[in-house]
């Protein structure tokens, strides 16, 4: 069961008194010698978080408690009413318990005061009989006496709007009375009506709605003021001490639902409306609603109080305990507790209390009073007043992080950022992130710190310190961020760190960071003053490296350049090119070679202030080196490898033989008399051939097909490309008597071999293999080529009467004339308004008209008049052929011209 252990109560000071606002929490330790037995507490088993936090009430409390004694206590959401044993009722804030107001109402001690629902009215009970209702804000006053003391109060919830305004009250003359006033003018009386009586005193009195419900010796009664009726009755537990010694406490949970803590029981009942029966006449005389027990609940401890919070119940718990003196044993009081507790029975938690001077109190000393709307908790006491608070979340995430539960406080901040106020996410995420450090759970937080730490440089300062101070500076090295720029010496610690500990990764960061985050010339000493310490080959490499990439960063590349050829190590080839250092580097053409053969052949190509003879030169002793630079030279400027090609002919011949056929003929300046040589002593037959080609003997070039290489269809792809009959027949001549090469012509026969000469020169008697094959094969090839014929001669006749028709269509087409339209030889109007006869017109595709008789007589040329007499009587005969005159006379001024 969670505790919260009281403190000693001379450690108050004088008088035992708490200091204002003075807050005390579960697990503190104030009683001497009990740090051990708490401890093994803890270690037996897991400590639950408490459900409620406490605090006690300063201020004008305590110089009111100092002199007197509370009594009761009632509350509202806007202030607090306090009652004392001398008969005085002090106004408090509900935040720090300040006094507001002060009123010398009674004489006595005051029993019970009741607050209406708005907070404008406050009654009071005392022991001399009188009751009070005094406004807070203005003058109003109404007192009531009775003949005995008055126990308990309570104003109607709606008091201030209420026209009648009433007031119930009970004492010790066991009358439940009703009271109002109609008005508060002096001439109107108090008007009273006795709702109950006859059952011992009464003890409590709570209203809620329209339900009023009091306690006197006998048991709880309700009372409908609506139905003016009383519902039912709930009758003491058995066997239950005398009431005056452990009186009643009664706390309505809802409209419906009242709670009644009475000894050490706990009853739980419900208001509801009663079934009715109306064939029974009977039903007709019960009150509308009825009470029913939903649960009982036995306790261990007596009830101090009993309030509703939320769907549980909270107990104020009162025990004693025997204990031994010199006058024999005798029971003393323990300290109080609070106790959480289901509606169906079950503690949920327990807090022990810190209240002063606890042994001196009996049960009905205490009292719990509740303000509903904040379940907030009063635990009155006679010299003390302990406020009870639900945990919120800053509560729950701090309690989390005091207990060590790191991952759930972080997870439930993370989840309720909107609900926390005075806790802050950022400091619950570096109290997780030093927890984790605490476990050594290196990798974690350095993954983590890129969220948590955000670019809050001063905390990435600090934490790089804190993983270089454990040796883990690897971890984190991913993560640190480079933009907020930290402080030089964060990046420095991290770059000498390892130094120390991993070069490849100090080589790596350096390549990686901005030159500017960190001091150079520092870097550079230590790596020096490392070297000197004869660290281990792989060590040494990589720090020269890393200074070379410094010298680069402070542009110095000549002195990078020196390490990296020294290194042998192929960053130099990107150093020289981006610094353009040609001219250092020309004088060490082999150094920068061993660092890399190919990238240094393609890097001197591509300069032009070093000169390829020069490269030569220092290549002289490595002549696959300058295979290489003369290959590179010859791809970026074919131009500059004239003058070696003699050179580059040995050197491909003798390191890359296969590629000497392409070089020879992408590269038509080299000496052929020299190549010959060399692809001569070297066997190089298809470079031979090429050779000679080039030079016009082909003869020869085909004899080394033939003989040499044996290739069949070399030879013949060689007669082809040189489209020599000659040739031809030299193949066919020593093809003869090579079986071999007789069948490859006769598989690739054509318009360069006529099949029947070739197969008729053939040595009768040679065996040939596949002989029948490729015969067969030449006559399926010469059908082929027949059908192929056909198939094109038909498609070519098709195509003619295709296009003869369409010509034919375009011809006969009818064209348009317009009436305006002129001959263009008599410039004539072609309609008159009528035409005699179709065929006096005469109109060309070009849309050049004329009339027939112009036209005619234009091929004609004019005729003699008796032949012109003759013609008119004789049937007019058009030509058949007409062209248009225009068009034709254009026709030839345009081939004059050309």
């Amino acid at each position: 069961m969670a505790t919260v252990v009281s403190k000693n109560p001379d450690e108050y000071g004088e008088g035992g008194e708490a200091e204002d606002g003075e807050e005390y929490e579960e697990g503190e330790e104030y009683e001497e010698g009990e740090e051990e037995e708490e401890e093994e507490d803890e270690d037996d088993e897991e400590e639950e978080e408490p459900k409620l936090k406490y605090h006690r009430m300063g201020n004008s409390v305590n110089e009111i408690l100092r002199e007197n004694a509370a009594c009761c206590m009632a509350v509202s959401p806007k202030f607090i009413v306090l009652g004392t044993d001398i008969g005085q009722v002090h106004v408090l804030d509900t935040e720090n318990g300040t006094e507001t107001q002060r009123f010398n109402s009674h004489h006595a001690k005051i029993n019970d005061i009741s607050i209406d629902r708005n907070g404008d009215f406050v009654a009071s009970c005392c022991d001399e009989g009188k009751v009070v209702v005094r406004s807070l804000y203005d003058e109003a006053r109404e007192e009531l006496s009775f003949d005995r003391p008055m126990k308990s109060v309570a104003l109607e919830p709606d008091y201030a709007r209420s026209k009648k305004r009433l007031l119930c009250v009970g004492g010790l003359d066991g009358a439940l009375t009703l009271c109002w006033r109609e008005s508060w003018s002096i001439f109107s009386s108090t008007k009273k009506k006795l709702l109950h009586s006859g059952e011992g005193a009464i003890s409590v009195i709570r209203w809620r709605g329209a339900l009023i419900a009091w306690a006197n010796d006998v048991g709880v009664k309700v009372y409908d003021t609506v139905s003016q009726q009383r519902i039912t009755y709930i009758t003491r537990p058995e066997q239950s001490p005398r009431p005056d010694e452990f009186r009643c406490h009664l706390a309505w949970r809802d409209d419906a639902t009242l709670l009644v803590g009475w000894a050490n029981c706990i009853q739980v009942a419900q208001v509801k409306e009663r079934p009715r029966d109306l064939r029974d006449p009977r039903d007709a005389q019960l009150p509308p609603r009825c009470l029913e027990i939903a649960a009982i609940l036995r306790t261990e401890f007596m009830v101090g109080g009993v309030a509703a919070f939320g769907d549980n119940i909270i107990v104020l718990c009162y025990q004693e305990e025997e204990v031994e003196t010199d006058k024999g044993k005798r029971r003393v009081a323990m300290q109080p507790e609070l106790a959480v507790m289901a509606m169906r029975g079950g503690e949920l938690s327990s807090d022990i209390l810190a209240v002063n001077k606890f042994e001196m109190y009996r049960c009905n000393d205490y009292d719990l009073v509740s303000l509903v709307e904040d379940n907030y908790f009063y635990v009155v006491s006679p010299k003390d007043i302990v406020v009870a608070k639900p945990f919120d979340m800053d509560d729950h995430i701090e309690w989390l992080l005091a207990h060590g539960r790191h991952d759930q406080a972080l997870a439930d901040a993370r989840a309720n950022t909107r609900a926390l106020n005075r806790v802050q996410l950022s400091k619950v995420q570096l109290d997780w992130l030093a927890h984790l450090m605490q476990k050594q759970e290196y990798e974690r937080v350095a993954r983590e710190c890129k969220e948590v730490l955000g670019n809050d440089r001063d905390l990435w300062n600090k934490w790089i310190s804190s993983f270089a101070e454990c040796g883990h500076l690897a971890d984190l090295s991913p993560y640190i961020p480079l933009k907020p720029e930290l402080n030089k010496s964060s990046y420095e610690l991290v770059l000498i760190t390892f130094i120390k500990q991993d070069c490849k990764q100090f080589y790596q960061l350096l390549r990686m960071w901005p030159p500017t985050l960190y001091d150079h010339d520092r870097i550079i000493a230590f790596i020096e003053s490392r070297l000197q310490a004869n660290p281990s080959p792989a060590d040494a490499e990589l720090m020269n490296l890393s200074l070379a990439l410094l010298y680069t960063h402070q542009r110095r590349p000549d002195q990078a350049l020196v390490v990296y050829l020294r290194l042998r190590s192929k960053d130099v080839f990107d150093l020289v090119r981006t610094h353009s250092l040609f001219n250092t580097v020309q004088d060490r053409i082999a150094a920068l070679f061993d660092c890399g053969p190919e990238r240094a052949a393609t890097l001197l190509a591509s300069s032009r202030d070093i000169k390829p003879v020069a490269v030569l030169q220092q290549l002289a002793r490595n002549p696959q080196h300058q295979y290489l630079y003369l290959e590179a030279l010859s791809a970026a400027d074919p131009q500059a490898v004239k003058e070696f090609g003699k050179l580059q002919v040995e050197l491909t011949a003798e390191y890359h033989p296969e590629r000497l056929l392409a070089f020879l003929k992408q590269h038509p300046f080299v000496p052929l008399k020299e190549a010959m040589q060399v692809c001569e002593q070297r066997g190089l037959i298809a470079e031979q051939v090429f050779l000679l080609q080039r030079v016009g003997n082909s003869k020869q070039a085909l004899q080394l097909i033939i003989d040499r290489l044996e290739n069949v269809q070399m030879a013949i792809d060689f007669a082809i490309e040189a489209n020599d009959q000659d040739l031809w027949d030299d193949l066919i001549r020593a093809s003869l008597d090579k079986p071999k090469f007789i069948l490859g012509l006769l598989n690739n026969v054509g318009t360069h071999i006529n099949p029947i000469r070739l197969i008729s020169d053939i040595p009768t008697g040679l065996p040939i293999e596949h002989l029948r094959d490729a015969l067969v094969k030449i006559l399926q090839d010469y059908n082929l080529q027949i059908e192929l014929r056909k198939g094109c001669a038909a498609i070519l006749t098709d195509d003619s009467v295709k296009l003869q028709q369409r010509l034919q269509r375009l011809q006969r087409r009818a064209i348009s004339v317009k009436a305006s339209a002129v001959c263009e030889i008599c410039h004539a109007s072609i309609y008159d308004g009528a035409l005699a006869r179709e065929d006096r017109v005469v109109v060309f595709s070009c849309g050049h008209t004329y009339h027939l008789d112009c036209v005619t007589t234009k091929e004609r040329g004019p005729a003699p008049a008796a032949a012109t007499a003759a013609a008119a009587a004789a049937p007019r005969v058009v030509p058949e052929t007409l062209v248009c005159t225009i068009c034709r006379s254009d026709t030839k001024k345009k081939r004059a011209g050309e």
